[in-house]
């Protein structure tokens, strides 16, 4: 599993990946792209519920990463979109304590999970 920390990739409350991470993301789909296996790319939130005018909810905002980070590696890396899935977990999932500032920070993330099952050729 690959972990894309919302600090590096993304802006709080945003499902777009900042520009300043391309060079980064660029190096993580050239080694990808080598794999072959499906891609399952899961974005999550951590509790703090948001609401604006793009999301209404934590469900909403971390599909939203998920499926951003899938149209990225089909547009501009050229994968192949029957290698690729897209989940949202919102906070149901957290790697880190949603109590303290930094916990919460690491549960704002989209997770690449790179199965070991090889595709059929």
């Amino acid at each position: 599993m690959i972990s894309l920390r919302e600090v590096g990739f993304f802006d709080i409350g945003s499902a777009h990946i900042r520009p300043s991470s391309r060079p980064a993301f660029d190096r993580l789909a050239a080694v990808l792209q080598g794999a072959n296996t499906d891609l399952r790319i899961e974005g999550h939130t951590n509790n703090v519920p948001i609401r604006n005018a793009r999301f209404a909810s934590n469900w909403d905002l971390s599909t939203a990463r998920a499926t951003e980070t899938v149209r990225l590696l089909m547009s501009k890396y050229n994968f192949a979109p029957e290698r690729l899935a897209a989940s949202g977990y919102a906070e149901y999932r957290p790697i880190a304590s949603n109590d303290t500032a930094d916990g919460r920070a690491m549960n704002r993330r989209a997770d690449i999970v790179v199965p070991r099952k090889q595709r059929p050729t």
